[in-house]
């Protein structure tokens, strides 16, 4: 089997270690985004994470968890030895070498991870179903009771975020959401996130954690916004075509930075996979 060909295995997120793993991976992921930046002009990015960022991420996972789904792969580790890049041999259980078939990259990210005990996700996914598609669950309702009482007595915010920007962006896709579920009645996914963590890019990550989305969703129409043109390319491989183009544009600044685009991209029921 080629390496490209490998399934790439995500389970929903669990408990704490799990959510602090995904807050790390996408913080890292989405460092460079240019909306993620846009959002936060002049601030550090998301990958030199402060406490208060870590902990901004961790309860946006939880938020998510409450009102969507929330998946990851298996540690970057498990997952770089499993999807070697091409050139790299498979690392053998039996050798003793442990930097044996490894990436600058990967090699790197092991040793700040055995540095700080932690282990990041290789892969997220959030996705939020048609409405009804969620049943209702005591561990759901606990974790909305759960947060509501956190936002209320330990609110935590990204302090670097511009407010009206967040506020337009926010405006901007609940517009475009509302009107795609109206126009599909039959049930509208929404693919919020795919991350990959940086060190991993190369290994054909990605194109599986989008074959594994599409299963999951049993085909429906899925909608998502990307954020970077060139990777339009990447989502109409997949059936995906563009419905709108959305530039955002903050009036209160004056300088280059003031404007971002997104392009909503769906795939319907009847689109498929190139």
């Amino acid at each position: 089997m080629s390496t490209r060909d490998n399934k790439i295995k995500l389970f929903q997120a669990h408990n704490e270690a799990s959510i602090a793993a995904i807050a790390r991976t996408v913080n890292a992921a989405f460092s460079s985004d240019p909306l993620i930046q846009w959002l936060r002009p002049n601030a550090q990015p998301w990958a030199r994470q402060n406490l208060n960022i870590q902990k901004w991420q961790h309860r946006r996972v939880q938020s998510i968890m409450a009102n969507g789904l929330v998946f990851q792969s298996y540690d970057v580790s498990q997952i770089a030895r499993e999807n070697p890049q091409k050139g790299e041999a498979r690392q053998s259980s039996q050798s003793s070498d442990s930097s044996f078939g490894k990436s600058a990259e990967v090699s790197l990210y092991e040793e700040q991870a055995k540095a700080a005990g932690l282990e990041d996700a290789g892969a997220v996914v959030f996705l939020f179903p048609p409405p009804g598609e969620i049943g209702w669950s005591f561990s759901r309702t606990l974790l909305k009771c759960k947060i509501w009482l956190l936002e209320i007595f330990n609110p935590i915010e990204d302090k670097d975020c511009k407010m009206e920007r967040v506020d337009l962006m926010m405006s901007s896709h609940t517009k475009s959401l509302d009107s795609l579920q109206t126009e599909y009645r039959q049930g509208l996914w929404y693919l919020e996130v795919v991350a990959v963590h940086p060190c991993l890019q190369s290994r054909g990550i990605g194109k599986n954690v989008m074959k594994w989305t599409l299963d999951y969703t049993r085909n429906q129409p899925l909608y998502l916004e990307c954020t970077q043109e060139g990777n339009i390319r990447f989502y109409e491989s997949f059936g995906f075509r563009v419905v709108e183009e959305m530039v955002l544009t903050d009036e209160t600044s004056h300088n280059e930075s003031a404007t971002v685009k997104l392009w909503g991209m769906i795939r319907t029921g009847e689109d498929s996979a190139q």
